[in-house]
């Protein structure tokens, strides 16, 4: 999976934050919008039900592949594979997918979640369920006083870390909450 674009531009001479222009073109009538989940991002292949393979992402350096195989004698894989232990949903299709491993002791747990689990957002099925947000806005200041105010589906008792917005062709562009400060 390739770094998903921020919708918006950002003021790179100054603090970072995001800006008022676009970095694309972007039809939001025919995308969907769902909530940035906040974790440690997977690709999982699902046969039968279960994880077969588990890899985790990795930051491209030269030719570097972005995900590389997790592994079990790795102490920093510890959790992640517990989180393969649960997938979300629990009748995932066989395939490869990818996903964001959360849980109590994954990322500093900001999902308050009490279980491990690998949530597969790339599962059309859970974007249109769990994690479809409806009338996201899509202007910079109505995102600004938006998001922080957007409770999370997936979390107990948090806020959503962003919104992701999916089209047919595969595209995504994200926003999240923290690009506003």
């Amino acid at each position: 999976m390739q770094k998903i674009p921020t919708i918006f531009d950002r003021d790179w001479e100054g603090n970072r934050g995001v800006i008022d222009k676009l970095t694309g073109e972007y039809d939001f009538e025919n995308a969907v919008a769902t909530e940035k989940v906040d974790g440690t991002n997977v690709r999982v292949t699902v046969s039968e039900g279960k994880c077969t393979d588990l890899e985790k992402r990795r930051s491209p350096k030269g030719k570097e592949p972005f995900y590389v195989l997790a592994n079990k004698d790795e102490p920093s894989d510890k959790w992640i594979f517990k989180a393969s232990e649960v997938l979300v949903p629990n009748d995932a299709p066989d395939g490869v997918w990818e996903g964001e491993a959360v849980g109590p002791r994954i990322q500093g747990n900001p999902l308050g979640l009490e279980v491990h689990k690998i949530i597969l957002f790339s599962l059309p099925l859970l974007q249109e369920t769990l994690l479809r947000v409806d009338n996201a806005p899509t202007t910079l200041n109505e995102l600004r006083e938006w998001l922080p105010n957007q409770p999370s589906a997936v979390g107990q008792n948090c806020m959503i870390e962003g919104v992701v917005w999916h089209w047919p062709d595969g595209t995504m562009a994200k926003i999240k909450t923290k690009d506003f400060k």
